[in-house]
């Protein structure tokens, strides 16, 4: 039985309905009349709002004369006790009725009743108005002349379709539901497993507890203890003497006797102190010096911290700033007196007291009402800057005067001393919506800020995130400092130790970015993918158009059978062709199985040219989305297309790549990185399949300069636009890299999806060609300023290998 949903009345309903019928006055009878009204009245639309029909009677009543209505409005309850009056109280006052299904309705008995109702006044049911925006189960009746089979019939079938298109949309709903469903299974059995083996672990250390106070009453411990004390001093003294030492050197070092291999990073790449003069003096030179307003919140802060965090600021270089230090009703007092002490230490800090506790963002928003600077810095209480962070930011804006939101690269502050760093891309705005890998540290046009409406309470735990999501929709003049400027404390109050200790951030975040694109008009779901605790967004395919599946080959039959046999046995999308193009294969076997295979085969004359046979088989097709295919291709998974089709549909996206894998189960491909090696390389190649990458890099949506041509999706329009493949310069190698680059000089997105996953028999039909060399400097001329950077790799990382490993 279909029931009506268990909301008779949504947030926006006003605004929905005014935008279908945009002229006249309103006559609603429904529940949650004084919400109605309030929502009716936001709109600018006059409406008399009724629950019953002796109600309604007895309002119409007041108004004098008996008003007529362009469009009346009906939620039907479960009981038809009112039918009667009210079909015809509604009938007497409007020629248009919008009829919705109200809480508990039974939508397949009832409607057929109430369309056979007011056909008897005249009004018959409208099925070419499409108002599956309000509810699905929505119908308008209106007064008209009785209609030929001509015309309903048509008008019947346009309506079936759309039903249709909706239930299609519904059940792609419940896959996506079911499959998170059976991913939060497979999540919770392994934490039930966890919790086992803690049980087991808390076991075992309670029998070595018991043990170790037997030792400790034992005679031979208290003999031992004697023995050995003329020792046990000297080496306190030279830890803490070492520990010193470190300390002075201004580079913690993790537990042995040398630094990390990222600490030692650090150290080399890291600002000086005969640097610092320098750029003191640079500083001072600039053109433009904006104020800097850094806003800081604090909270019965640990006092070493909370001072150590407001000398980094007072070293800064760029020294146009103002710090301010809101205090959210601190209780500590220990926190209150050093804040008393910081205050008066330095002019430019200045202290905002909160009379009582509101929250992260409040206490920001209470900060940046006062500030005065042009710009706002976003600085916790207990982190850590580099010298030098202002002075990058400020010099980016005497190049990028226009720009908004400045970020830099981070790292994690432990007890041990620097660790985790996050290098970091420039601007990659699918990224971005797999997590805030913007974070630390950023800084804002404060203009923009204001635009966006400040933080918002009610995503506390993530509200910087929420933030700059509002920002991006402001701007897209967004600029990355690949340089680490930020030391971001590791404590049990932070996200820098683990976002899976603050599950309310992580589902604050997620409502974030929901709402986000929501406001874009995508409709789309959030959800945590619980292998990465990354977000992964789904956008549903309201037109799933057709797709031509182009797959050169020569000879190699078991290849394309296999590659063939998957695809139609695991596609979950329907609407597809496959275009065989055959390169002169010479076997009996492959001869004989292009005369009896159902797809199209076409044939292609010359030495094998890669770019060539793709352009030729495109232009024997018309469908809009074209999918480039090697004949060496396993499908794994039956939602493989779907979910690159999700971004293809998307005008700002012009190429979709998903993880390849080789049969062994470690990755092929992941997306191309240029400037690795000698032109471009595979990022994460050779690691294991389910392996995270750095940074969770590996398996979350993002987006690269490239993705290989051996299963790339794309847009017939986008393709023509930049020129196809270039089939004169470069015939078979880097024609893909070409592509994608002359598609981000067009001004579009290429993505790599690591949900979408195939096996990479890799280039088992093909050898690679001598030509390689020429079409390398094919590559190298054509994109040189890429090839020294590439904006989706950061240049610190390495150019050895893709593998977002510390470079030099």
């Amino acid at each position: 039985m279909l029931q009506a949903p268990s909301s008779s009345v949504r947030p926006d309903f006003a605004r929905v309905i005014s935008r279908k019928f945009d002229r006249g006055h309103f006559l609603v009878i429904g529940p949650e009349v004084e919400k109605l009204e309030r929502q009716f009245g936001e709109a600018g639309r006059e409406a008399i709002v009724s629950d019953t029909c002796a109600d309604l009677t007895a309002r119409l009543l007041q108004n004098g004369s008996a008003p007529s209505f362009e469009t009346a409005i009906w939620f039907y309850p479960p009981e038809k006790t009112e039918d009667d009056c009210i079909v015809e109280e509604l009938s007497r006052r409007a020629n248009d009725i919008v009829l919705i299904p109200g809480v508990g309705a039974d939508l397949v008995r009832r409607r057929p009743q109430l369309v056979e109702r007011f056909c008897r006044f005249g009004l018959l049911p409208d099925y070419q108005c499409d108002l599956g925006e309000l509810d699905l189960g929505a119908l308008r009746v209106r007064r008209q002349a009785s209609e030929t089979v001509d015309v309903l019939v048509p008008a019947a079938e346009a309506a079936f379709s759309r039903l249709n298109k909706q239930m299609s949309g519904l059940q792609q709903v419940l896959r996506t539901r079911t499959s998170e469903l059976e991913a939060a299974d497979r999540h919770i059995a392994k934490l039930e497993e966890k919790v086992l083996k803690l049980k087991e672990a808390k076991d075992q250390l309670k029998v070595l507890r018991e043990e170790k106070q037997a030792l400790r009453k034992s005679p031979e411990r208290r003999v031992g203890q004697v023995l050995l004390a003329p020792y046990r001093l000297p080496q306190k003294l030279f830890r803490e003497v070492r520990k010193q030492m470190r300390q002075r050197s201004g580079l913690a070092v993790q537990h042995g006797s040398s630094a990390t291999e990222y600490e030692a990073w650090l150290r080399r790449h890291r600002v000086t102190h005969q640097q610092l003069a320098a750029i003191r003096e640079e500083a001072q030179s600039f053109l433009y010096q904006p104020l800097v307003s850094i806003i800081t919140p604090v909270f019965d802060t640990c006092v070493p911290w909370l001072e150590e965090a407001v000398g980094s600021v007072l070293a800064q270089a760029y020294e146009k700033w103002e710090l301010l230090l809101i205090n959210d009703a601190s209780t500590d007092p220990e926190t209150l007196a050093a804040l008393s002490r910081i205050f008066d230490s330095d002019p430019r800090i200045h202290l905002i007291q909160r009379e009582t506790r509101g929250g992260i963002s409040v206490a920001s928003n209470s900060g940046i009402a006062q500030a005065l600077g042009e710009w706002l810095a976003i600085f916790d209480h207990d982190d850590i800057l580099e010298p030098d962070a202002l002075f990058h930011v400020v010099k980016v804006l005497q190049e990028r005067p226009d720009a908004d939101l400045i970020y830099s690269d981070e790292d994690k502050l432990t007890e041990d001393g620097f660790d985790v760093p996050l290098l970091k891309p420039d601007w990659s705005p699918d990224f971005f919506l797999s997590y805030n890998y913007i974070c630390h540290f950023t800084a804002i046009r404060r203009a923009v800020v204001e635009k966006a409406g400040g933080f918002r309470s009610e995503y506390d735990g993530a509200q910087d995130y929420d933030l700059f999501l509002r920002v991006t929709e402001h701007t897209n003049r967004i600029h990355h400092i690949p340089r680490v400027l930020y030391h971001w404390r590791r404590s049990d109050s932070s996200l820098a130790d683990n976002v899976r200790r603050k599950p309310r951030a992580l589902e604050a975040g997620r409502r974030a970015i929901e709402e986000h694109l929501g406001r874009r008009g995508e409709n789309s779901h959030v959800v945590v993918d619980w292998n990465t605790h990354a977000y992964w967004v789904k956008r549903q395919i309201p037109e799933g158009k057709k797709i031509s599946i182009i797959i050169p080959t020569r000879d190699r039959l078991d290849l394309l059978s296999r590659c063939i046999e998957s695809l139609t046995t695991k596609t979950s999308y329907q609407n597809y062709e496959i275009l065989i193009v055959d390169n002169e294969s010479l076997s009996n076997q492959a001869q004989l199985f292009f005369a009896e295979t159902k797809h199209r085969v076409l044939h292609f004359s010359g030495p094998f040219n890669f770019s060539a046979l793709n352009n030729f088989a495109v232009s024997q097709t018309q469908s809009p989305w074209l999918l480039f295919l090697n004949n060496d291709i396993e499908v794994i998974h039956s939602d493989w297309l779907d979910l690159m089709v999700e971004h293809i549909q998307r005008p700002e996206v012009g190429a979709v790549g998903p993880r390849l894998l080789h049969p062994n189960d470690t990755v092929q491909h992941a997306g191309v990185v240029l400037g690795v090696g000698r032109i471009a390389a595979h990022a994460f190649r050779g690691f294991p399949a389910e392996d995270l990458g750095v940074c969770r890099q590996l398996q979350v949506i993002r987006n690269y300069s490239c993705v290989t041509g051996a299963c790339l999706l794309t847009r017939r329009d986008v393709f023509t636009e930049v020129g196809g493949f270039d089939e004169e310069r470069l015939p078979v190698t880097f024609s893909d890299v070409d592509l994608c680059l002359k598609m981000r000089r067009a001004g579009y997105l290429i993505v790599y999806t690591p949900f979408a996953k195939l096996y990479h028999h890799e280039s088992a039909s093909r050898r690679r060609t001598t030509v390689e060399a020429l079409e390398s400097d094919v590559i190298r001329e054509r994109w040189p300023d890429l090839l020294k950077c590439d904006p989706y790799y950061n240049p610190n990382l390495s150019r050895k290998r893709a593998d977002f490993s510390l470079g030099n």
